[in-house]
């Protein structure tokens, strides 16, 4: 009889997530998931007048899941389930904007990220980041598409699309019937510890404090509250949220060609 591989994981991993409405707003438009037996992580982060933003998110937030547990739509071959699920999601999003008058121009940045056995995968649209802190160091690992960094890009463009204010983007789930999703994949580490977060932290607290909070030692919960804490004592002007994903090497973890033996017979 042939070996039989049983599947183990190498890496284990533990998730906290919290949402603030903030020191200035009224309603909280910002969404989060996070899964840690699916190995995935969401933070969406809505905009649109009324209360519009709260429902892109959320339809994002729950088509990205969906789509992530059923396989529906079905990733194409060699594009990432994650980036399937959010594509899913801007078609869900733009939908909903195109029947619903009070939903119109609607949308919402995406920021995600899926385990796979010893890779991560990092998925984004708009400004909502995702940062790792390894061996006490803190790395962007998303870049925003925003129009700031277009003209960095294409100086030619400079100034013909508007000021490059911080907060322009120009992508983002929902606004078109199309959208590209930026893909990028790596392996973790033992005591990797990643950040998903909205614009509401990354615009308000600087990366040197976000890098110093997150290297204090306390809990995961501490952190993430510490975080919202540090946005709102800089005026808390937008929502605030925060996922933070630890990877761990599980202690019991053997490499899986050491269980393939030969089944006996009885």
């Amino acid at each position: 009889m042939e070996p039989r591989p049983i599947p183990v994981e190498r890496f284990l991993l533990r998730a906290v997530g919290r949402t603030d409405v903030g020191a200035q707003r009224t309603q909280n438009e910002d969404a989060m998931y996070y899964d840690d037996f699916l190995g995935v992580y969401v933070v969406c982060d809505g905009m649109g007048g009324h209360a519009s933003g709260q429902v892109a998110s959320d339809i994002a937030i729950r088509t990205i899941v969906h789509s992530l547990k059923t396989g529906d739509p079905p990733a194409g071959p060699g594009v990432d389930p994650l980036v399937a699920a959010m594509k899913a999601a801007n078609a869900a999003v733009y939908q909903r904007s195109q029947m619903d008058p009070a939903c119109h121009g609607m949308g919402t940045t995406g920021v995600g990220c899926r385990f796979e056995e010893n890779l991560i995968h990092i998925c984004h649209c708009g400004d909502s980041r995702a940062y790792l802190l390894r061996h006490n160091q803190l790395q962007q690992l998303s870049r925003d598409h925003s129009l700031r960094n277009l003209y960095q890009d294409r100086p030619d463009l400079v100034g013909t699309l508007g000021p490059a204010t911080s907060n322009v983007i120009i992508r983002a789930i929902g606004l078109d019937a199309n959208v590209e999703i930026e893909h990028n994949a790596m392996m973790p580490e033992h005591n990797d510890l990643f950040l998903l977060c909205c614009d509401g932290l990354s615009d308000l607290v600087d990366d040197w404090m976000i890098r110093e909070i997150m290297t204090s030692g306390e809990s995961l919960e501490a952190i993430a509250e510490n975080l919202i804490r540090a946005a709102n004592n800089n005026g808390g002007t937008d929502n605030i949220t925060v996922v933070l994903v630890q990877t761990f090497i599980d202690p019991l973890w053997v490499p899986q060609h050491s269980y393939q033996q030969p089944m006996s017979r009885y």
